[in-house]
């Protein structure tokens, strides 16, 4: 989630270049929050159906994607978890994983209140329906939310550590791999 940039970026990068850089990291946030969605809305139609209930919500996946593709770029915009920095990688990715999830559910409660709000619908209610209608629902959400979002951290800091196009260049040089 972190950009990939030396830990000092230039100040010489114009506002042309910032924009298409920040376009660049949300679209590959929001293309790999859309995959993990519509993987698990293409389960939870697998699992429904074999009970005899038609579901089919695919849409729903990709706007959750643009959504949530936006709140994690607006963190990483605000700088969550960046003081976590001065401690192992492992420690930063569990930290700011942690800290992501916890913005992504916070934001998904506030969207199910505004749902509630415009609807006429009992707040509780509809703030429980992100789990299922339970607390065990709510708190595994919330670990899927971890855990869908531990890759992308890990790859982000990674990235971070690694400096401008230091990620590209570990994964698409042969060099690297040749030194075994």
């Amino acid at each position: 989630m972190a950009k990939a940039s030396a830990p000092h970026p230039a100040k010489t990068e114009s506002l042309k270049q910032r924009f298409f850089g920040e376009m660049k990291i949300y679209f590959v946030i929001t293309l790999y929050l859309w995959v993990v969605l519509a993987l698990f809305a293409l389960y939870k139609r697998a699992l429904l159906n074999e009970n005899g209930i038609d579901y089919w919500r695919q849409g729903s996946a990709i706007l959750n994607a643009l959504i949530l593709g936006k709140v994690v770029l607006l963190g990483e915009i605000l700088k969550v978890g960046d003081k976590l920095r001065k401690r192992a990688l492992v420690w930063v990715v569990l930290g700011k994983t942690v800290m992501f999830t916890a913005l992504l559910m916070l934001f998904h409660v506030i969207e199910e209140m505004i749902r509630a709000l415009i609807k006429g619908l009992p707040l509780a209610e509809s703030i429980m329906s992100i789990g299922g209608g339970s607390w065990f629902g709510m708190y595994v959400y919330a670990a899927i939310m971890f855990v869908m979002l531990l890759p992308l951290t890990a790859f982000g800091e990674l990235a971070f550590v690694l400096g401008k196009g230091g990620m590209w260049k570990l994964m698409t040089s042969r060099e690297i791999h040749s030194n075994r």
